[in-house]
């Protein structure tokens, strides 16, 4: 359960991130808010960008030539390097930027990182770059100093190779989590948070010995009692003479007998009711993922108040990156996790493929990916652009309705009913493929909402078409949606198609001689 008393003021947050040459990122900027929740079709990049973020601000070094972005045909070479920038600036409680850092954050980064001057007031910006070191003859991680954020990567100027302070990496942590967690793997993995919180004994060191001597004379107890296994220890006690260790000793342990070992031998149990006590091991795949993620949640929560208790001062700042949060639950079970996720202390960036949680959102933390060419690119939803009522409809009607919308490649915005069962049969036998299969949504939106439609198609930069009906009214319609949200005359646009003649689609298909089929199918219905 999350502690609300532990949940402590931030106090800073990433606003800006910029990544150049990394795995599917050839160049990609971006504005981030204390939540953010990534999507696009599969295979687009944004795992690639949840990564980036976390060999930014994370421990984990393992990094290679493979996360090098390369050209097609291009040979890399070892002057080649990837870089992540990011812009860390200081909150109000109400996580809106404010021109200085507090007093703690002052001390945490010292003068060394932060940068003044900047009109909008300070910053610490920290470039990470990937790079090739000969000595090593392998990817290294280098860390700048960026004292002049600038209009890109190759404008900003940077320090010398830099160091994080010893504060920085007490107060400032990054946890990523991938789409196959399970809770499974975590209890066998000391290193898993669920190792870590576990394996961690705040015991005075007396009571540590006395609970170990128990735990060894509970372990010899069952060995003795049960005659396999003292049959079985009396055996393989012969290798030691074996290997030439005439004073080794072998044991069977039954139970851990150090208390850092404990999670060797500790399950999670779980009871339905009045159904037998299951282990955890037993229940599918969303219950193990759903428990990996709470255990994180609690190893947070843990770290961060033995911080307040040394320094009841103290801050932290923490960022979540989460792979298909969703993974694995049914639709009710994913609104409870992203509620569970927006109460998770610091700033997340959430990539996830369920219009459930993307109806959940709010559109300003909605972030589209797409690749174009074999390069990952994305864009924010431009919250500025609309009025409340254009929102609350952009909501309601879209998102709430048509969430899938957003994960394709494509959109066919068609008339009504007829459109939207027909189109889909005839791509169908055109390309011998459903449409679905190539990332292409088909979607009637009963001929008034266009406006509405195209809003949210052009911020994320979706490819999309026009099918119309040709009536005067219908056209008129049309035409007036695509100048107030492009600003341009319908004709210069051959992705929109209107019938002619002035037919609606119904009059289409009965002057296209489907009179007959379409007669045999009613009465068969």
């Amino acid at each position: 359960t999350q502690r609300k008393d532990w949940i402590i003021h931030m106090g800073i947050s990433i606003f800006k991130v910029r990544i150049e040459n990394f795995r599917s990122i050839k160049n990609l900027e971006l504005t981030l808010s204390m939540i953010n929740v990534v999507i696009g079709a599969n295979n687009c990049g944004k795992s690639n960008f949840l990564k980036a973020m976390n060999v930014a601000l994370g421990q984990n070094r393992t990094i290679s030539s493979d996360d090098i972005y390369v050209d097609k045909d291009e040979v890399l070479d070892n002057t080649k390097s990837a870089t992540i920038d990011i812009m860390l600036r200081p909150v109000d409680d109400a996580n809106n930027a404010v021109s200085n850092f507090s007093d703690f954050w002052i001390g945490v980064f010292t003068e060394e990182w932060i940068t003044t001057g900047d009109p909008l007031g300070d910053y610490v910006g920290i470039r990470t770059i990937l790079q090739y070191d000969a000595l090593r003859n392998d990817y290294i991680v280098v860390r700048k100093q960026i004292t002049d954020w600038g209009d890109g990567i190759s404008s900003a100027s940077v320090s010398r190779r830099k160091a994080f302070t010893g504060d920085m990496n007490t107060y400032i942590s990054a946890f990523y989590m991938d789409a196959q967690r399970d809770v499974v793997d975590d209890i066998k993995d000391r290193k898993s948070y669920f190792g870590r919180a576990t394996s961690r004994v705040d015991l005075p060191q007396e009571k540590v010995l006395e609970i170990e001597r128990q735990l060894n004379d509970v372990n010899s107890q069952i060995v003795d009692s049960i005659p396999a296994l003292s049959q079985t220890a009396t055996r393989i006690s012969a290798i030691a003479a074996t290997v030439g260790a005439a004073d080794g000793a072998i044991q069977i342990e039954p139970l851990a007998r150090k208390m850092t070992d404990l999670h060797k031998g500790m399950d999670v149990v779980f009871r339905d009711g009045n159904a037998a006590r299951l282990s955890v091991s037993q229940h599918g795949m969303g219950t193990r993922s759903w428990i990996s993620f709470l255990t994180l949640g609690a190893y947070v929560d843990w770290e961060k108040q033995r911080l307040i208790e040394d320094d009841s001062e103290s801050e932290s700042y923490i960022m979540l990156t989460m792979e298909e949060p969703e993974a694995h639950l049914h639709p009710q079970a994913q609104q409870k996790l992203y509620s569970q996720l927006c109460n998770f202390s610091g700033q997340k960036i959430i990539s996830t493929h369920s219009p459930s949680v993307v109806s959940q959102a709010n559109l300003e933390n909605l972030i589209h990916f797409e690749k174009i060419n074999g390069r990952t690119t994305a864009h924010n939803f431009d919250a500025g652009n609309y009025t409340q009522e254009e929102k609350n409809r952009i909501r309601r009607e879209v998102i709430s309705s048509r969430g899938e919308l957003l994960f394709s490649k494509a959109i066919v915005l068609c008339e009504g009913v007829t459109e939207e069962q027909a189109l889909p049969i005839f791509f169908r036998e055109k390309f011998d493929i459903e449409p679905a299969f190539c990332g292409i949504s088909i979607i009637g939106i009963g001929g008034q909402n266009y406006k509405t439609f195209l809003s949210l198609i052009k911020d994320f930069n979706i490819n999309w078409f026009i099918f119309s009906d040709g009536e005067t009214q219908t056209i008129k319609t049309v035409t007036k949606a695509i100048r107030d949200v492009f600003n341009a005359d319908i004709q210069t646009f051959p992705n929109v198609i209107i019938l002619d003649n002035g037919e609606d689609y119904e009059r289409h298909l009965l002057n296209s001689g489907y009179e007959a089929e379409i007669v045999s199918a009613i009465c068969e219905y």
